[in-house]
């Protein structure tokens, strides 16, 4: 049996930490092998981040429906949702208090004003 270790995630800034520090961060329980698809989905975020970031600055285009912007939401609902699987009570009721789960499948595209 693989024994199960505590880490501190920071979504905004993609990171791990052993030790609980000031800023937001949100506690998980894992195995090895859980922790390290953690850190490899954080990766993912990363490069996601860096594509959208280049994207964000073109005025004329449109995020809403890009698929660079789709895949960084999807790939963020997918690590929110492995951050709740393996998170403690507390990062459990955070993530459900904060409703990003069914925010980041919710969108408001279909709103008036996102016509295609």
């Amino acid at each position: 049996m693989s024994a199960i270790h505590t880490l501190y995630v920071s979504v905004s800034n993609k990171s791990i930490d052993r030790e609980a520090s000031m800023n937001e961060q949100l506690e998980v329980r894992g195995t090895e092998e859980e922790l390290e698809r953690l850190s490899q989905m954080l990766e993912q975020l990363k490069r996601d981040d860096d594509v959208t970031q280049f994207r964000a600055a073109i005025p004329y285009k449109s995020a809403d429906h890009d698929k660079a912007t789709d895949q960084f939401n999807d790939d963020l609902l997918k690590l929110y949702q492995f951050i709740y699987d393996l998170g403690t009570d507390k990062t459990k009721a955070h993530i459900h208090d904060t409703n990003i789960l069914n925010k980041l499948t919710n969108t408001d595209y279909e709103d008036p004003g996102y016509e295609r």
